[in-house]
């Protein structure tokens, strides 16, 4: 990636199968989103299920232990896609989400730009932001514990932005809208020992580390009705569906 370029998501690759599974057709009122959407992407979708006039492939899903509703693992779009379009169920594939072979990981932001608007947004909104000496190919999950972000800059900068999830909320908002404005060029990272390279080779300026959540976690806040900002999370599965093109009209009401 060059500073010429545009800077997308930068996706870890990984050898997992495509396989031809069974799924169920699932009320879409029993599923819960963990992430917030994106509305081009909604948009896309929409526009792509009317085109097809049906869902190329089913979403993943995990039951939420104690309660009758449904985690959406994969599919967050397609999911919003047809309840918007007014469609009452959608093909699913069930998970085991505590399964050993199901990972959960989280997404880095990252951009190149001046970084003034976003301290400057934080610092309006009375965040807690502090420079630091660490070092970001020595993070460490202690590190990163209690903390929305840990930014790490081309020269050398550290910065704390103190805070949880809400935070997180309000610093990938500011992102999204300086990238919008054209201040920025965001970037995403599937992981931190990539953007850690891209920062040396000055392909990127900055880059925010956090934590990733466990899975207790993530059920945990989802079953008290949390939704995490977009790309809070990143699950790496051990089979990805095949195709299958479901039919719209299977998925009205009977």
């Amino acid at each position: 990636m060059s500073r010429e370029e545009k800077v997308r998501v930068k996706i870890p690759k990984y050898n997992i199968p495509v396989l031809q599974v069974e799924h169920v057709l699932l009320s879409v009122d029993i599923l819960l989103q963990h992430e917030e959407l994106v509305t081009e992407r909604l948009n896309d979708i929409m526009r792509n299920m009317e085109s097809l006039n049906a869902v190329d492939m089913p979403i993943i899903v995990a039951p939420i232990p104690g309660s009758d509703k449904y985690l959406i693992v994969d599919g967050h779009h397609r999911w919003a896609a047809l309840k918007e379009l007014g469609y009452k169920k959608i093909p699913s594939v069930l998970i085991d989400y505590f399964d050993p072979k199901v990972k959960v990981y989280t997404w880095y932001p990252a951009f190149l730009g001046d970084v003034s608007p976003l301290i400057e947004g934080l610092q309006e909104l009375r965040v807690d932001v502090q420079h630091c000496n660490l070092g970001i190919d020595s993070l460490s999950e202690a590190d990163l514990a209690g903390k929305a972000f840990i930014m790490f800059g081309r020269g050398g900068e550290c910065t704390i932005i103190e805070g949880d999830v809400e935070v997180q909320r309000r610093v990938i908002r500011m992102l999204d809208v300086l990238a919008v404005n054209g201040l920025i060029r965001l970037a995403w990272y599937g992981l931190l020992t990539d953007a850690s390279e891209d920062l040396m080779k000055g392909e990127i300026d900055y880059v925010l580390a956090r934590k990733a959540y466990s899975k207790a976690e993530i059920m945990d806040y989802v079953s008290k009705g949390g939704v995490y900002p977009p790309k809070t999370t990143r699950h790496v599965l051990p089979f990805i569906p095949a195709k299958n093109y479901v039919k719209l009209e299977i998925l009205r009401d009977p």
